[in-house]
């Protein structure tokens, strides 16, 4: 079998066996829910894939099944004997459809109708004690969940089991696998409906978590259960006599309780802001006082040991911190690969895609600014950069193009390339353009760089009819803001008739960089990885202030630091290597060409990281 029939069929059989499981574990709510939400991701990956591959009666029944199974998580159909035979019927027509001489058309158009109505029909109210408990619940939790938490918890309280809201603390340092102990344990007997972290700026080594917890039993036995857990207070949430109102109303909530709990609040990422740079204001000031202590005591060598574990232990906490603004990259660029593959397949284009980067991760802010320009990117490169397999051919070409989506970090900054080996950006076309939307006049004519740059102005399109995904003259011109405005910046580099790369840069939100401080005509930083100390200069040797263009001062003792393989920077002054935190220099960052982020140095002044490979190759094309 094709090694994807193969894969597709191995998921269409795990929620074969799920979908019968179903059947042995009624009346086991919470196991019925774990099913359901499993079968529901399994069921969604599979559209994903079915459509990727062309498979569009595969894809078109999970698409029916998925709408099934979200009403039924969220409490709009019921788990019936109806449900589970139409349950049986999705499964033979998942098999069938795998089959490439099947022909279901007709049976497809009955199941997916009785599927629809299945998904809408309407279930009873909740009886008037689960709503009482429900209004219980604090506002700003109830407001926090998702609809699918929302209906299995009113189910639970429904199957007769109690709710309760926890509330504990960790250390930052090691709170992951001491809440996972913890939600081990809940789970055992329990249902974990939700759970929201908060950081005090009280108690900035502190996580605090809030969990919404139901199960059989009473609070007593609860309690007993986490005895081995300090720290962890439990309250049990009785009804309160009023109707549950959609708008939610801020009453306080009437608890059973030994004993207090803290006010939470789900993370900002403002918050988390604050707090990294606070740690990292408590770090430098710590150091400066332990600094004029040894000023003062200048043999203690036990002081000394003590003095750099408090050191590390800052900086470990500080980097922890950053890294709980982190996700990992992959999801974006498998959007972007989905969607190109999908525009591909639209517009009848033999395309390989290849995706490099996985395991990468990326600030949360920056990775949801740039999904929708990314994805744009791939778009453009199928629609104008791809040729037909005709023209191609013509080329000299293989039939099939090539697009690699490729993410990498450099000095903690992100960077994102699409790259074809499609038709390249022919300068004749981009003036012919910009003088029929009267962006240049008759005979103005600019160099390829400035041509390049043309593209991304507003209204800008080669395009001389609208098609399904480009010509409207809306596209790079809104890339290059949305970058920008996330502090970032767009490049682009393209051979005509050999393809063109597209790079977004992004910029560094917040990362601890081992970096060495170096002087030209002011302080700069070097990310300490890309350069090495030599003592005598060999091959081309650049100055700093040279390559920044600024004024060349004489140094006295001038200290070389190889960069690459041939190359030799000169400066005036170098400190020891030290770990500082580079944060980003704002929504318009990526307009400062060779500056990668800044940070505050130990005597309170600012230095810029420098983008040194962007530097010197700026330096080295102008130059030859």
């Amino acid at each position: 079998m094709d090694p994807i029939l193969d894969e597709l069929e191995d998921r269409v059989e795990q929620i074969f066996a799920a979908t019968q499981e179903l059947r042995e574990v009624a009346g086991d709510g919470k196991t019925t829910r774990q099913l359901l939400d499993s079968i529901f991701r399994n069921v969604h990956s599979l559209k994903a894939s079915a459509s990727s591959n062309g498979l569009d009666n595969l894809a078109h029944i999970a698409h029916r099944f998925e709408d099934l199974l979200h009403a039924l998580r969220v409490g709009k159909a019921y788990l019936n004997v109806e449900v589970l035979r139409a349950f049986d019927e999705i499964s033979d027509a998942m098999f069938a459809s795998l089959r490439p001489d099947s022909s279901q058309t007709s049976s497809l158009d009955a199941l997916s109708h009785r599927l629809q109505k299945l998904s809408e029909q309407t279930v009873r109210s909740s009886r008037l004690e689960v709503d009482e408990i429900l209004n219980a619940v604090p506002s700003e939790i109830w407001e926090a969940l998702s609809e699918e938490e929302k209906h299995r918890l009113g189910q639970a309280i429904g199957e007769g089991g109690s709710l309760f809201m926890l509330a504990t603390s960790f250390d930052i340092a090691d709170f992951d696998q001491l809440f996972q102990n913890l939600k081990d344990k809940l789970s055992e007997k329990g249902e974990l409906i939700s759970t929201s972290p908060k950081v005090h700026s009280e108690q900035p080594d502190k996580v605090d978590f809030r969990i919404l917890y139901t199960r059989d039993g009473g609070l007593n036995q609860v309690e007993a259960e986490l005895t081995a857990f300090s720290g962890v207070t439990v309250k049990e949430i009785f009804a309160e006599q009023s109707p549950v109102h959609a708008d939610r109303q801020k009453d306080q909530p009437q608890y059973r309780s030994a004993s207090g709990s803290p006010h939470l609040i789900r993370i900002e990422l403002e918050d988390l802001d604050r707090l990294i740079s606070s740690t990292h204001q408590l770090f430098r000031e710590t150091k400066s006082c332990f600094d004029g202590v040894f000023e003062s005591i200048p043999n203690a060598p036990g002081l000394i040991a003590k003095v750099a574990g408090i050191d590390r232990s800052f900086l470990s906490l500080a980097s922890e911190l950053v890294n709980l603004r982190m996700v990992p990259i992959d999801r974006v660029l498998q959007r972007a690969f989905r969607a190109g593959r999908s525009v591909a397949a639209s517009a009848g284009k033999q395309i390989d895609f290849r995706v490099e980067g996985h395991g990468l991760r990326i600030d949360k802010s920056i990775s949801d600014a740039i999904a929708d320009p990314l994805i744009h990117l791939v778009r453009n490169a199928v629609d104008h950069g791809i040729e037909s397999a005709d023209e191609r051919v013509r080329a000299g070409k293989g039939p099939r193009g090539a697009i690699s989506i490729e993410a990498s970090t450099q000095q903690g900054q992100t960077r994102i390339k699409v790259r074809d080996d499609g038709r390249g950006i022919d300068p004749e076309v981009v003036w012919n353009a910009g003088k029929r939307l009267g962006l240049l006049s008759e005979n103005q004519r600019m160099g390829f760089d400035q041509s390049l740059r043309l593209i991304f102005r507003s209204g800008f399109t080669t395009a001389t009819s609208i098609s399904e995904t480009s010509g409207r003259g809306v596209g790079l011109d809104v890339v290059e803001t949305t970058i920008e405005e996330a502090g970032g910046a767009i490049r682009v580099d393209s051979q005509p008739g050999v393809g063109s790369v597209f790079e977004i840069r992004l910029p560094v939100t917040f990362s601890l960089i081992d970096v060495v401080v170096v002087k030209g005509r002011n302080r700069y930083l070097i990310d300490a990885a890309q350069v090495a100390r030599v003592d005598v200069p060999c091959g081309s040797t650049l100055l700093l202030d040279k390559i920044l263009g600024q004024e060349i001062v004489d140094a006295q003792s001038p200290v070389y630091l190889k960069f690459g393989e041939e190359i030799v920077l000169q400066v005036n002054e170098l400190t020891e290597t030290e770990q500082v935190l580079v944060r980003t220099l704002g929504s318009r960052g990526g307009r400062w060409f060779g500056v990668a982020g800044a940070a505050e140095m130990s005597d309170g002044k600012v230095a810029l990281l420098l983008d040194l490979p962007a530097l010197v190759a700026r330096y080295r094309s102008e130059t030859l």
